[in-house]
């Protein structure tokens, strides 16, 4: 009944862990989620507002496949103004979250057979969209720092490599590329005429400044070969909203634009006003918003730290700390720690085995201070008792 693509690819373990929280805590159980990658702060009341006056002034009807011409200018503003683009509304295509325009994406470029490099660890839907598409991910090692391996990378270089994605500010590591490796693996998909596909979903949440760039604007000959990913979800607080974009070459956004019209046709009319406001009202509420993250990721490493070895991460909100010491006490892998975590101390944590890493677990610090501080005095317990 059901199809070989389908028999293939491995469900979303996130989205997997969400279900079992919920019903979880409708059975009477206390549990700390630390899993989602979801900011626990809501849209600005400019986004809000401006979404419900969308609805008044009758902006509940089919739209432009690629978006609303005014959010498509905005999104060009912004990333010419602010990151040293130089492109117009037409480079622009507006999909139902950043996850939809990666599925198109390998939709329109991978035929049976062509490859994919993916530096691991990566996010959990990578592998998953390039399989749907008939591509065979190629799986590369990052280093012990979670930076690139820029020589494993040439050496998975091969007649049939068609792209490699790129996550920075990284989930699940928080790692944030350095700009020399990003550099040099653009000149690489120039020589080789393959695409850098740049997935940027956290790049607003960066703590360290001038941490990030984006790999479209080292070199304007780049551009042709770099597709550059983002969303309103993690920068805005509009998860819900399922408003995200890419920036590329006329030629990939009118193949988007064929696609995704008979996939999904527009996004949600009314939350691209939304969208719209979030551009253009002051920014204030947003970096104060990054400033509390920062602290929750101070806060985080520095107590979880003290029991999982980890890196300090550079962006994003997630800590990556290495559970491997663990076993035998708490299991043989990172999904029986995090099985055990979850059991014995009531916190949902992600292992490391969802993002192709061992010996790992994902920790969202997107959650309070106060539910930071609490999920690790519980595991701390935990681990103590043991």
């Amino acid at each position: 009944m059901l199809s070989q693509r389908v028999r293939e690819i491995e469900a979303s373990k996130s989205v997997g862990l969400v279900s079992l929280v919920t019903q979880l805590r409708q059975q009477g159980r206390d549990i700390i989620s630390l899993s989602v990658g979801e900011p626990d702060l809501p849209p600005p009341p400019e986004v809000i507002e401006a979404t419900h006056m969308a609805l008044k002034n009758g902006h509940f009807t089919y739209g432009p496949v690629s978006g609303e011409r005014e959010l498509r200018e905005e999104i060009a503003k912004k990333l010419n103004n602010e990151k040293g683009f130089n492109i117009a509304a037409e480079n622009i295509l507006v999909s139902n979250g950043s996850k939809q325009i990666l599925y198109n994406l390998f939709q329109i470029m991978i035929n049976p057979g062509d490859e994919v490099i993916i530096p691991v660890p990566y996010w959990v839907t990578f592998p998953e969209s390039v399989k749907l598409a008939g591509g065979v991910p190629v799986f590369v090692s990052c280093k012990k720092n979670f930076q690139l391996d820029v020589e494993k990378i040439k050496s998975a270089i091969t007649r049939k490599t068609k792209a490699i994605i790129l996550n920075s500010p990284n989930n699940p590591t928080g790692a944030i590329f350095a700009n020399s490796d990003l550099k040099e693996i653009c000149a690489l998909a120039v020589k080789y005429n393959f695409q850098v596909i740049s997935d940027e979903a956290y790049e607003f949440l960066t703590y360290e400044s001038d941490s990030f760039r984006s790999p479209a604007t080292f070199d304007k000959s780049f551009f042709n070969n770099v597709i550059t990913v983002q969303t309103f979800s993690k920068s805005h607080c509009m998860t819900g909203f399922r408003v995200g974009y890419m920036a590329a070459n006329k030629e990939l956004i009118t193949a988007m634009d064929k696609l995704q019209g008979h996939v999904t046709g527009n996004v949600c009319s009314f939350a691209q006003f939304g969208a719209i406001a979030a551009l253009k009202m002051d920014q204030t509420y947003f970096n104060d918003m990054k400033k509390i993250f920062m602290r929750r990721r101070d806060l985080a490493y520095s107590l979880y730290s003290k029991i999982f070895p980890c890196e300090q991460p550079q962006g994003a909100f997630y800590l990556f700390p290495k559970c491997d010491h663990l076993f035998g006490k708490f299991g043989k892998n990172s999904d029986q720690v995090a099985k055990a975590i979850l059991e014995k101390a009531n916190v949902a944590l992600l292992p490391g085995s969802a993002f192709g890493l061992e010996g790992y677990l994902r920790l969202s610090f997107a959650s309070s201070e106060k539910m930071i501080e609490e999920s690790y005095k519980r595991i701390k317990n935990m681990l103590d008792n043991q």
